[in-house]
């Protein structure tokens, strides 16, 4: 329950991060600016060994999307890039080096190659969605 309160906690941050990219609020006088639309959806995977990630997706209206993801203790946030079959998520801070492939219900971690010449280092792989608990 904690890990879900950090991801949605951290996607909230990217929300309104993402609402003051819009610009400031517009004069009185001004027409209204189109509202920012929002979906979010909190996800457990189950991968190859037993391991299991928790992200929390957050799809904007202007088609900008976000992920956090809870790994090694930390509690990361991820910005969606479209991919040739799927999405591409990279870690906002750059330090991390985390990415999240994912294609369907099925979902890849790996950490970035540093050097363009080496490939990336698989983290966890084939994890796929387990139905929402009720």
């Amino acid at each position: 329950m904690l890990t879900r309160t950090l991801l949605l906690a951290s996607l909230s941050a990217a929300l309104a991060l993402e609402a003051s990219a819009q610009g400031a609020p517009p004069a009185p006088s001004a027409a209204p600016q189109p509202q920012l639309v929002f979906s979010s959806q909190a996800v457990q995977y189950k991968c190859d060994g037993g391991s299991e990630i928790e992200l929390a997706y957050l799809n904007l209206s202007n088609g900008t999307s976000f992920a956090a993801l809870h790994h090694g203790g930390r509690t990361l946030m991820l910005q969606g890039r479209r991919a040739t079959t799927g999405v591409r998520f990279f870690a906002l801070d750059p330090q991390s080096r985390l990415s999240w492939y994912t294609q369907g219900m099925k979902g890849e971690l790996s950490a970035v190659a540093t050097d363009p010449n080496t490939q990336d280092q698989t983290l966890m792989s084939n994890c796929f969605a387990q139905p929402a608990k009720r």
